[in-house]
This record gives C-alpha cells, structure tokens and sequence, in this order.
C-alpha cells in the first residue's frame, strides 16, 4: 500500500482518522502504534519482526537514558 493508492486515501486513512479521535486521549499512542505496523507489515511483511524489535529496543534505552544512570553507555549502544 503507496500513500497515493486509492486504498489508502478511501479506506485506510479515513478508518484511522477515525478511529483516531473516537478512542480516549490515553489510548491514542497505541492505535498510531498497531497501525502503523499493518501499513508497513501490508508492504513487506517480513521486516516487522524487525521493526518492532527497533520501537522496543529504542524505548527501553530511552528510558534508561531518561532514568539517569550511565547515560552515556546507554547512548552509544
């Protein structure tokens, strides 16, 4: 799925719009969060493993940035 294709554009995005502003304010992150993954899983669905993998990798470090100690080893990995 392009973003220029007519299931995007008359189906999918309309549904997550939406979705979008009828889901509590808390819950919206996680909606964005689900899909985004069947948007880029619809393409090549083989990397989401991959992906989500990234997101989680990438969140747990943040955190542990933002929690305060070695930030800087937590950094470079």
């Amino acid at each position: 799925m392009v973003f220029s294709s007519i299931l995007f554009l008359f189906v999918y995005l309309p549904v997550v719009l939406a979705v979008y502003y009828i889901v509590p304010a808390r819950y919206r992150n996680v909606w964005l969060f689900a899909v985004n993954l069947v948007f880029y899983g619809w393409g090549e669905p083989r990397y989401l493993l991959f992906m989500v993998f990234s997101i989680v990798q990438g969140y747990v470090f943040a955190r542990l940035i933002e929690r305060g100690r070695r930030k800087k080893l937590f950094l470079s990995l």
